[in-house]
């Protein structure tokens, strides 16, 4: 991050333009904190600009950006020196002790304590000497707190950085004109960050932050601040970009086209001086890094500045004009009761866009079984991450893997077709959770993929991948590492071809 303050009065780029109607995505929550979105619905974060206009200067900042200059994944799976690949993020709870910060731009800071763990990932890692962002959200409050070029001081007591930031999850409210934040534009890191998760579920909803190394005088919303490093032929902070409409994405891989159709329709949203066209993202295991740089045979000449000018709802407002659009899908249930003393047999038909039957066991346990004789199943509506019911899993006799299969495997696989599987978890602090995808050529196994992440005590989403390679089914399970005295709850499965 380069040039936090400007030194020189701040100059806002004047907003007039006739109202557009602009319809956001409905917002998504934030890995780890199931019950925060990652801002409102109808914030700037889920506008769709795929039909504003360019913007006057589009050819002009296009230009400075660079044309030939290439797009950059700035994230991916293991480490670069040293550190990880990306903005890392973490969660805790309310209860996490709030620890004092010293600011370089105390004035244009949120003052502490802030709820900061000892060990705190860091961007580029603890011997880090570029950007170092922290960022953190209390999963509790649905509130983020955002450092950027934080050190720990006695041990993770304390902590200094050069400039800090909070937001109420849950509001549009934007930081004051001129103030920076963490980041160079004033604007929050985490929702514009790329997600492995989100493209394990086959859609980015949101804008993606993004890089430039000059930055004009000046800053426009939803920005509220400037860094001025170049000059008037320069972008603004806060200048948005999108991928050009015609840009033929078929002969890149499933997961880049996810990206890449997230950049037609959300666009980017320039928040930093850095590398040219370079995009945001959080580091993950599941990120395939030789794939993501098959995204450097874009040019910048593809992509072009959006006229944004109808959006905001007011100049302190992250909120957009336009209707917010939810979809709520019923599943469509028959049920056949047998008589007997003994048992009822369900039948529910998958949603729309579904490949699994009672993803959320709403209506019991149909279509799902225990995927060996040592786990217990059960249904319980004392705890569901939505609806009313989810499924819980244990052990009975030995420590191990509790297995949650959807039985008998129904869904018929298509050679090359890639599929998606999702599922939500509260398994207890510290056990594996394990998504797993598999496919069959009858009963034989032709290949597994699985994604695995560590309990927290809270719901998880955990996100798969698989590309057919000429089986005839596909299932998906879920394991967690269980004694036999915890349980876990699985629920809002889904799979999906993508």
């Amino acid at each position: 991050m380069s040039l936090r303050r400007s030194g020189a009065a701040l100059v806002a780029v004047a907003l007039v333009a006739t109202i557009q109607v602009v319809t956001p995505s409905q917002a998504s929550p934030v890995p780890g904190a199931p019950a925060c979105p990652a801002f409102p619905a109808d914030s700037f974060w889920r506008a769709d600009v795929s039909t504003l206009p360019a913007h006057p200067m589009s050819s002009t900042w296009v230009t400075s950006v660079g044309t030939t200059a290439r797009l950059k994944a700035d994230f991916g799976s293991g480490t670069w020196d040293g550190g990880p690949i990306g903005i890392p993020f973490t969660t805790v709870s309310v209860a996490q002790p709030r620890v004092p910060v010293s600011f370089d731009y105390a004035d244009e800071s949120d003052a502490g304590p802030y709820p900061i763990p000892p060990n705190a990932p860091i961007e580029g890692g603890p011997a880090s000497t570029g950007d170092r962002h922290v960022l953190v959200v209390d999963r509790d409050a649905c509130r983020l707190w955002e450092l950027y070029s934080a050190y720990p001081q006695n041990g993770g007591t304390a902590w200094s950085a050069g400039s800090g930031a909070t937001w109420d999850m849950r509001s549009n409210a934007m930081r004051p004109a001129g103030w920076t934040s963490a980041d160079a534009a004033g604007l929050p890191i985490l929702p514009g960050l790329v997600r492995y998760d989100e493209v394990a579920s086959g859609s980015i909803d949101h804008v993606i932050r993004f890089t430039a190394p000059r930055t004009a005088n000046a800053y426009v919303w939803p920005a509220s601040h400037k860094a001025a490093t170049g000059g008037a032929s320069d972008p603004p902070m806060g200048a948005w970009f999108r991928l050009n409409a015609g840009f033929d994405i078929s002969g890149y891989s499933a997961e880049n086209q996810v990206i890449l159709r997230a950049l037609k329709k959300h666009g980017m949203v320039l928040a930093d001086n850095g590398s040219s066209w370079f995009m945001s993202g959080a580091p993950d295991p599941g990120w395939n890094d030789e794939d993501l740089n098959r995204l450097r045979n874009i040019p910048g000449s593809m992509f072009e500045a959006v006229d944004v000018s109808s959006l905001p709802q007011s100049s302190t407002s992250y909120a957009v004009n336009g209707p917010v659009t939810t979809t709520t899908v019923t599943p469509t249930t028959s049920t056949t009761a047998t008589t007997s003393t003994t048992s009822t047999t369900s039948t529910t038909v998958p949603p729309a866009g579904q490949l699994v039957a009672n993803p959320g066991f709403e209506t019991g346990l149909g279509g799902w079984n225990t995927g060996d004789s040592r786990t217990t199943l059960a249904r319980t509506c004392r705890v569901a991450h939505s609806g009313g019911c989810s499924a819980e899993i244990g052990r009975r006799q030995s420590a191990g893997d509790a297995v949650l299969d959807d039985s008998p495997n129904s869904v018929t696989s298509s050679a090359a077709a890639v599929y998606g599987g999702s599922a939500w978890v509260k398994a207890p602090a510290g056990r594996s959770v394990t998504l797993r995808l598999r496919e069959y050529r009858g009963s034989r196994l032709v290949q597994a993929r699985t994604s695995t992440v560590t309990g927290t005590g809270s719901w998880q989403q955990v996100n798969v991948l698989l590309t057919a390679g000429g089986g005839t089914s596909v299932s998906i399970d879920v394991l967690v590492s269980l004694t036999t005295t915890l349980k876990a709850q699985v629920d809002d499965l889904s799979l999906r071809r993508m």
